[in-house]
């Protein structure tokens, strides 16, 4: 499974060269590759684990925390207000928390048949 996704990332990865973009090359890609794998592996483990529902909203919800965190901390990119940002941040965490705990199957009231 792992392996058709990486694999039609590839190929179509090369598409933006027909439309005009030049071709550049960066180890950062490399770094990102590198990461990138073993998080569709634990992807598939937390569907597993947690169900299909929970699992892609906390996987999205950790994909824009983190790319945030690479652009704000590490590359230095501006946002229009910092507190702001920090604050959706929050939100984000606090929404995390909030679906992870309510989805639990202990959380749950129990249901009668």
């Amino acid at each position: 499974m792992q392996s058709y996704k990486s694999l039609m990332c590839f190929l179509t990865s090369w598409l933006v060269l027909l439309l005009g973009q030049e071709f550049s090359f960066t180890w950062w890609g490399i770094v990102s590759g590198m990461f990138w794998v073993p998080a569709g592996a634990f992807n598939i483990f937390a569907i597993r684990n947690a169900g299909l529902a929970v699992s892609q909203g906390i996987v999205s919800s950790s994909i824009v925390m983190v790319s945030f965190i690479w652009g704000n901390l590490v590359f230095r990119e501006e946002v229009q207000s910092q507190p702001v940002a920090y604050f959706a941040i929050l939100q984000i965490m606090a929404g995390l928390w909030g679906m992870s705990y309510f989805s639990s199957r202990e959380s749950s009231p129990p249901q009668h048949s």
